[in-house]
């Protein structure tokens, strides 16, 4: 079987390629940088996956099985242009020129968590919760979504924060206001879901194997991050230096004042994920 990976050289896509190949997939990686190259089982072609056209040929040339649709704008370090113009452009129109191309070949969408949007700490959320993005990245996704549910073999994975042992960038932000040295807990601790990336790697390879069905599936791992935890292996590294403590009441009470005089917008947002950390089934 032939698996297609976009974005196969960023983070994920680079360990996803990988975790194919050791499984014994063909490997048709696509990207908008690094040289092309061919090994083996493994053939990567440098595109813009706004050409259409030449997604299709290459596609059809390599006789793709499967489709694994990785690419994205995410992160947002050393980017210039964030406008939504771009996140639609880059997470919506283009995710449509991957599922056309599929047709009738299955699809493995990555998207995430963040399409839920703002969360109570109440009842866990899973597949059939009503989503509600509020950032730019999560709104893009979630366009991106509703097209590939249209699609006749879809999966749609939700990715709690990804992180590996050299990149903790995702989950570091959970836990520090001023990284390196300044780290934070609130009230005794709380608990951040959060994916490694092996994790998220064999998700992947083993959708390859099944038939797919449909279905929208939250991915992470089974223990929850611990800010207590992260922060001591933090300080033993030389890191967080400063660690402030909050009470959980007056961090809440807080929220909820900015929240009432600013709505909901990104920067609530942000701070109802510190205060109610997202809980799924």
């Amino acid at each position: 079987m032939t698996i297609l990976v976009t974005g196969a050289n960023g983070m994920i896509g680079s360990h996803l390629v990988r975790g194919l190949l050791d499984a014994g997939y063909e490997v048709i990686g696509v990207g908008r940088v690094g040289g092309e190259s061919r090994e083996d089982r493994y053939r990567f072609y440098r595109l813009d996956l706004a050409d259409r056209e030449r997604l299709r040929k290459v596609a059809d040339g390599n006789r793709v099985d499967r489709f694994i649709h990785l690419a994205a704008l995410a992160h947002t370090e050393g980017e210039t242009d964030l406008s939504w113009e771009r996140y639609r452009r880059v997470n919506a129109d283009c995710a449509r020129n991957v599922f056309e191309v599929a047709g009738d070949r299955p699809v493995l969408f990555i998207s995430t968590v963040d399409v839920y949007g703002f969360y109570d700490g109440t009842k866990p959320v899973n597949a059939q919760t009503p989503i509600r993005p509020v950032s730019r990245y999560a709104k893009s996704k979630a366009l991106a979504e509703a097209a590939c549910q249209k699609l006749k073999h879809f999966t749609i994975f939700r990715l709690a924060p990804v992180y590996t042992e050299t990149v903790r960038r995702d989950i570091q932000k959970r836990y520090y206001l001023s990284y390196p040295n300044i780290a934070y807990v609130v009230g005794g601790g709380s608990a951040f879901e959060v994916l490694s990336v092996q994790t998220a790697v064999s998700a992947m390879v083993r959708w390859c194997a099944e038939e797919p069905e449909n279905d929208i599936r939250i991915i992470r791992d089974r223990q929850p991050l611990w800010t207590p935890d992260a922060i001591r292996q933090e300080r033993a590294g030389g890191n967080a230096r400063i660690v402030l403590w909050f009470p959980r009441w007056a961090v809440r009470c807080g929220y909820a004042v900015l929240r009432s005089v600013l709505g909901e917008n990104e920067k609530t947002y942000l701070l109802n994920k510190a205060v109610h950390p997202l809980r799924s089934e």
